[in-house]
């Protein structure tokens, strides 16, 4: 058995590249440990910058039944479990993966709060790792896409979702949009793992493509965008790149430009502008 020593913490001036994340995900017998459920699935992936170093996942045999309502959406079944390990006899391994790491989840306080009751149910020290959710970073980076469950959200950027309610299938999805986040952030100039946890990124990224926007309608450049188009046809979104040419912000959260891609003028919203680079060319 691994020596159970308290993990430890990054630094929040830790630049999100030299930080090893792992993203997890867990599918319970029911909504709530406070209520007894426990966690009858449990997936992991390690990343490290942004690639994949190691993944972990197993059925956990949760020690009391899976409540019809848990089944629904699951679809674990006593059958599934009768030869799972307890959760005692995979935490060591656990542990280990989170020494060192930032925890990531989508919809942290679910997940954590299972696995924090877990361990604490085995007598492990008090987890200490600093932790990002997904879901809460959606919501501001994502600006118009209306709902975030995790499926929407991977389809607006296009991230297969071939299995849901799997615990490493739902940690690999996860994984891929918080990547894909990391890349939005980075892009913006939030580079540390305490960007990750501000509560005014919506606002700091509002601000800097703003910056850019003045720049191209002040000297007449073009610009690139990464921009997160509206679908309501299938209640999602999807993300293009587009060359665009300013003309004016009719108001604070709105840019009036030439679509190179659609060849005609098009309204943008400042929020759903994910990335944005001045360019050399002289708009039209």
């Amino acid at each position: 058995m691994l020596k159970r020593i308290s993990l430890k913490k990054e630094s929040p001036t830790q630049h999100i590249d030299e930080t090893d994340f792992l993203i997890v995900d867990v599918e319970t017998t029911g909504l709530s440990p406070e209520y007894s459920d426990r966690v009858c699935e449990i997936g992991a992936v390690k990343l490290r910058g942004s690639a994949v170093i190691e993944t972990f996942g197993t059925l956990i045999d949760p020690q009391r039944p899976v409540s019809s309502g848990a089944y629904a959406i699951n679809r674990i079944s006593p059958e599934m479990l009768r030869n799972a390990p307890a959760f005692s006899e995979v935490a060591d391994r656990l542990w280990q993966l989170m020494q060192d790491s930032v925890l990531v989840a989508y919809n942290a306080p679910f997940d954590l709060s299972f696995l924090v009751n877990e361990f604490r149910l085995l007598g492990y020290p008090e987890i200490k790792n600093p932790i990002a959710d997904a879901l809460a970073l959606a919501r501001q980076l994502l600006g118009g896409l209306g709902k975030y469950p995790q499926e929407n959200v991977a389809r607006a950027v296009g991230i297969p979702f071939p299995v849901k309610h799997r615990a490493l299938e739902d940690a690999m999805v996860t994984a891929k949009i918080f990547t894909l986040f990391c890349s939005i952030l980075k892009a913006h100039d939030c580079t540390l793992v305490s960007d990750l946890t501000r509560r005014d990124l919506a606002q700091v990224l509002y601000e800097r493509r703003m910056s850019i926007v003045k720049q191209a309608l002040g000297n007449g450049k073009n610009l690139w965008i990464k921009y997160l188009s509206p679908r309501p046809e299938i209640e999602s979104a999807e993300i293009t790149d587009r060359v665009i040419s300013p003309k004016h912000c009719p108001n604070p959260r709105q840019l009036v430009a030439y679509c190179h891609l659609a060849q005609a003028e098009r309204n943008f919203r400042i929020d759903r502008i994910l990335d944005i680079r001045l360019m050399e060319q002289v708009s039209i």
